[in-house]
């Protein structure tokens, strides 16, 4: 109950016409306090209220130990079949590097246990993730609802059955959506979590927004068992269908159109409860809006070192940020639609508003070099630092994503741990061939930002180095770009300017082509050999783009408006040039 402040209290009690009994608050509280959470760290504008949300990606985080097996049950797959679907496709998002045997066993089990309806399955680590034996997985199951859906509305009934907890098969679930299937009245459903706060809530996630319920809770319910909404004045032949496999159900609600939720919380008593008032107040606290904070940091005693560009190279390619690093370590690419699935995991020095934007605008960077944007991102945190918190999601406003994202503050995952899942679809490319004649080309512009870069980390801090900025409209459409130039086939290659700036993107475009043609790049400048190398213009990107291609890649960049210029091209010599300013010669290539 900490996060409830006294105005919050105040406001349940008005709204009631009465004082809650315990009972009655603890429920509330398990209901609301997500958004009583993101009051704690967010400014206003970022707080989403309870309300409808998007049913077609669920998650849950499982504990896997060290002899391959999961130490629970899985729900994910009942929740799915409960709203009348297998999923399509399910990704595990480790937590940590597992073993191969325990990597392997996974997925031969999960491949035995879905044959019935085989969905595309993946599996996805980040490089920074720690190596053992046993820990946490993300699952998300992703629905490819083809059929036209029934919406949810007023009139409509709400009924509950048991069913045994998952094992071994999924022959509930089989019998479950043969049974939803068939019926002509069947609109959605869950699967219960076991806790009345969180199962209303999930109830009101449902339903629409100006909607209200009267329900009746089971007097005893478990983790797993099922709630069905159906259409119609009767759910009789639903029961009956039910009662065929010996599933026991009964009506315990329906959706209604009143200014109060009518509420038995399996104790027989009665409780009305306005539909406002789950819309907690979010301007409860008199504080600053932390989008204008500033993270003040202890000026470094470190002496500026003054490095050969070589020197910095080399430096930068033994800490490891030249290697090109997939996060799928098993993914199945079959001939169906795949959802991609991106994800990267929490840096615990990361705190500044910039770092929150970025952690968000990297992922939707890396959807858009496979050629799609993103259709949902979930973020699954322990990170509570406001600012970093606020930056995500001003980035994802930005986006346009508010109304298909969404943030989980948990505590039930180790510490630091941090997943940003970015959802999109996967495009089918062509096989591509790499020839001498083949353009780089810049999209967006090198703007040499050497403040909190990768450089300054090597060298030590300078007052004088450029600030690095989030320029959203210019990156918005250089994605979406990006996004139309992959998806036709038009470029080859994208390599993003990120972390140690353009000599990072070249060696890893380096990397990209295998290595066979070495790099010749020539660039207009009014700025520092430094800046022009290491600077960290992250909207931008270099290209590889064919000789016939190239036309076609000016004419897409001039539709959304953003600069495009090619600066290289491929050559026979092993080595990359970039003016007149550096030469990384074979010798060097060959470490990374």
């Amino acid at each position: 109950m900490k996060l409830l402040s006294t105005l919050d209290r105040e406001f349940i009690h008005r709204s009631l016409g009465r004082k809650p009994s315990k009972k009655e608050l603890n429920i509330l509280y398990q209901l609301i306090q997500p958004v009583l959470a993101e009051r704690e760290l967010l400014p206003p504008q970022f707080i989403k209220q309870i309300g409808q949300t998007n049913q077609d990606i669920q998650f849950e985080i499982r504990q896997i130990k060290e002899s391959g097996d999961w130490a629970k049950p899985s729900y994910l797959i009942r929740d799915c079949v409960l709203q009348g679907f297998w999923p399509s496709q399910i990704s595990f998002i480790w937590l940590f590097h597992p073993t191969k045997a325990c990597l392997n066993k996974v997925h031969n089990s999960e491949i035995a246990l879905t044959s019935n309806f085989s969905p595309i399955i993946s599996h996805h680590v980040s490089k920074d993730a720690p190596k053992k034996k046993s820990g946490q997985v993300i699952l998300v199951a992703i629905m490819d609802k083809k059929r036209i859906l029934k919406k949810v509305t007023q009139g409509q009934l709400i009924g509950y059955f048991k069913i045994p907890k998952p094992g071994k098969t999924l022959m509930n679930e089989k019998r479950i959506l043969d049974i939803l299937t068939q019926s002509d009245r069947f609109v959605t459903g869950f699967s219960l979590n076991g806790r009345l706060g969180d199962d209303l809530g999930r109830l009101l996630s449902i339903i629409p927004n100006n909607a209200s319920i009267d329900f009746s809770f089971p007097e005893k319910y478990k983790k797993g068992e099922g709630i069905v909404i159906s259409e119609g004045v009767s759910d009789h032949d639903l029961k009956r269908k039910f009662s065929e496999f010996g599933y026991d159900y009964n009506r315990i609600g329906k959706i209604t159109n009143e200014l109060c939720h009518h509420l038995n919380f399996g104790d027989g008593q009665e409780k009305k409860w306005p539909v406002s008032l789950t819309q907690i107040s979010i301007h409860g606290k008199d504080e600053k809006n932390k989008l204008d904070e500033i993270i003040q940091t202890g000026e470094s005693d470190k002496k500026i070192k003054k490095l050969k560009p070589i020197t910095i190279i080399k430096k930068m390619i033994e800490l490891g940020y030249t290697s090109v690093y997939s996060d799928r370590m098993i993914w199945d690419k079959s001939g169906q639609e795949v959802s991609v699935v991106e994800h990267q995991q929490f840096d615990i020095n990361a705190t500044s508003l910039f770092g929150g934007i970025r952690s968000v605008a990297n992922v939707v960077r890396q959807l858009a070099i496979q050629g799609s944007n993103v259709s949902y991102l979930k973020i699954i945190s322990t990170n509570k630092n406001s600012s970093y918190l606020a930056g995500q999601q001003s980035a994802i406003h930005s986006y346009g994503l508010k109304h298909n994202s969404h943030l989980d503050i948990l505590n039930d995952l180790s510490e630091n741990q941090h997943q940003i899942i970015g959802i999109g679809k996967s495009i089918e490319k062509q096989p591509i061939e790499i020839k001498e004649s083949d353009f780089i080309s810049l999209l967006g512009s090198v703007k040499g930002e050497l403040a909190d870069s990768l450089f300054e980390d090597l060298t030590g801090k300078n007052p004088d180095y450029h600030d690095p900025s989030f320029d959203s409209t210019m990156e918005y459409n250089i994605n979406q770009a990006l996004v139309q130039a992959v998806s036709t086939n038009v470029i080859k290659i994208v390599s993003t300017i990120s972390k140690g700036g353009l000599m990072i993107a070249l060696l890893n475009l380096y990397s990209k082509i295998n290595k066979e043609f070495g790099l010749k790049i020539h660039l207009s400048r009014r700025l520092t050999s430094e800046e022009l190398l290491f600077g960290e213009s992250f909207g931008s990107a270099l290209i590889l783009i064919g000789e016939k291609e190239l036309m076609e890649f000016q004419r897409i960049c001039m539709s959304h408006g953003i600069p495009c210029s090619t600066i290289g091209r491929l050559h026979t010599n092993q080595q990359i040039t970039v003016n007149d300013i550096i030469k990384i010669p074979e010798g060097v290539l060959k470490t990374i």
